[in-house]
């Protein structure tokens, strides 16, 4: 017998919810499997016994959904679970797969990480192969912003990436670049910088006078012989001041230096 398609629908609902649920097989012939139950979820382990999965708090009328890939760059899928946040943005919890245990975690980011990034939460996630690299993008106002952060050999998060947007805007300042990402090392220390733009595309400055000399750091005592001519065009590291660290592309190779901007724009003089 033909059952109208709206009934057929309705008496779908459990089966095909079920079968929309992920599975993974994390190590060859390991299995874990993600289980509804009333309004709860939770993960089957590959050993059999279960964990009740915590869902983000987001909209109320949505249902969660599941993601499953390789989230810390170890070669073993793991299990995302998103809840849209709000009109745009959406908040992650991860399970990764830990190969010494056989068993999935929940990933439970550190304070200190969350304290000083730009997202509160896990939000929009998205690996990237090419720099191992997990990236968490929010949007604030008419901005998306992100952290990334990669994992160290036992599993656990550090930052690698933010961007850092600059607040004390002077009027009278002849360029001022406000948005910049910083790079980190292991131990938090910045190993490299560059500006963007809204597009999140490097931001360039042109040489504006006859002879720009270089200097070593951002002070007057360590000018080098060497300078630019007007018109040649840096991509811009960093702005400390009146002073630009930037990146010139020269006949042997890329330079990264300071140049005044007081000397540039012939700031205070008659």
């Amino acid at each position: 017998m033909l059952l109208p398609r709206s009934l057929a629908a309705l008496l779908c609902l459990p089966a095909c919810a079920l079968a929309e649920l992920p599975s993974l097989e994390p190590e060859p012939g390991l299995y874990a499997q993600v289980q509804r139950q009333g309004e709860l979820y939770f993960l089957r382990q590959p050993d059999g016994s279960r964990i009740e999965l915590s869902i983000p708090e987001g909209n109320d009328a949505e249902a969660p959904s599941f993601e499953v890939g390789d989230y810390d760059f170890d070669g073993h899928l793991d299990l995302a679970i998103r809840v849209p946040v709000g009109m745009v943005n959406s908040a992650y919890h991860l399970y990764l797969y830990r190969p010494a245990l056989q068993r999935f975690e929940r990933l439970h980011m550190p304070a200190e990480l969350l304290e000083n990034a730009n997202c509160s939460e896990l939000s929009e996630l998205q690996p990237n192969k090419d720099e191992r690299a997990l990236y968490s993008h929010c949007r604030s106002g008419p901005r998306w912003f992100y952290d990334a952060y990669r994992f160290d050999g036992a599993g656990t998060p550090w930052r690698y990436k933010t961007l850092q947007v600059r607040y004390d805007y002077d009027p009278d300042a002849p360029v001022f670049f406000a948005i910049f990402e910083k790079t980190f090392d292991r131990q938090g220390q910045i190993v490299a910088s560059r500006a963007l733009d809204d597009d999140d595309q490097p931001q360039t400055w042109t040489v504006p006078n006859a002879r720009l000399y270089l200097y070593q750091r951002p002070d007057e005592s360590s000018r080098s012989k060497a300078y630019l001519i007007e018109g040649d065009v840096c991509e811009v590291l960093d702005q400390q001041g009146d002073w630009l660290q930037i990146r010139y592309l020269s006949r042997k190779g890329a330079l990264e230096r300071w140049v005044s901007l007081a000397e540039a724009y012939e700031l205070g003089q008659p």
